[in-house]
C-alpha cells in the first residue's frame, strides 16, 4: 500500500503552478531566471532617471507657482483657506530649517536651496500621482532594455533569428567541406 502511494505523482501546490506558469511566460518572451537581476537593476535605474528628470522639470517649471495658481486662489476663497495657507507656511518653514542644516546644499552654485526643496516636494507629489502610468512603463522599459542587452551580448542577432537557427551537430559541420566523403 505504501508503494502505491509513492507511484502516484504528487500534485503541485497553487504556488508552484503559478511560479511555473510565470517562468514559462518569461521563457516565451526570451527571458530567463538569470535575467531577473539585470531587469531589477534596469528598473531601478529607469526609476532614478525619471525621479531626477521630474525633479529637474519641477525646479525649472515651478508647478506650485505656475500650474497650481488657479487652485491656490480657489482654496484661498474656500472655508478652510486660512487653514490651508497656515499649513503651507508651516511646511515651508520646516523645509527652510531643514535646508539650513545642510551646508552642502547652500554651497551649490546657482541653486536656490528653498526652491530646490519645494521642487523636490512637487516632484514627489507628481510622481505619486502618475505612478499608475510610470510603473507599467518601467516594467516595459526594463523588459525591452534587458532583451536589447541580451541581443548585444549574443552578437546583435534578434531573438527570433536565434530561435530559428537549427542546432548542427559537430559531426555534420565539416561535411560540406571539399574533399570530405
Amino acid at each position: 500500500m505504501a508503494a502505491a502511494a509513492e507511484v502516484q505523482p504528487q500534485r503541485k501546490s497553487a504556488w508552484e503552478r503559478a511560479v511555473a506558469k510565470f517562468g514559462a511566460a518569461f521563457q516565451e518572451q526570451g527571458l530567463s531566471a538569470a535575467d531577473i537581476p539585470a531587469a531589477i537593476v534596469v528598473h531601478e535605474v529607469v526609476g532614478l532617471a525619471m525621479a531626477a528628470g521630474l525633479w529637474s522639470a519641477c525646479y525649472a517649471v515651478q508647478p506650485s507657482k505656475t500650474v497650481a495658481r488657479p487652485l491656490v486662489t480657489a482654496v484661498a476663497r474656500s472655508k478652510r483657506g486660512a487653514q490651508a495657507q497656515a499649513a503651507y507656511s508651516a511646511a515651508l518653514a520646516q523645509a527652510t530649517r531643514t535646508v539650513a542644516r545642510m551646508p552642502w546644499l547652500n554651497r551649490a552654485p546657482g541653486v536656490d536651496p528653498a526652491r530646490l526643496t519645494v521642487s523636490l516636494a512637487e516632484s514627489l507629489c507628481l510622481r505619486a500621482s502618475i505612478k499608475p502610468l510610470t510603473f507599467p512603463f518601467k516594467i516595459w522599459a526594463s523588459y525591452k532594455l534587458v532583451l536589447f542587452g541580451k541581443e548585444l551580448r549574443l552578437g546583435g542577432r534578434p531573438r527570433q533569428q536565434q530561435q530559428q537557427q537549427p542546432a548542427v551537430s559537430s559531426k555534420l559541420k565539416g561535411r560540406d567541406k571539399p574533399g570530405h566523403r
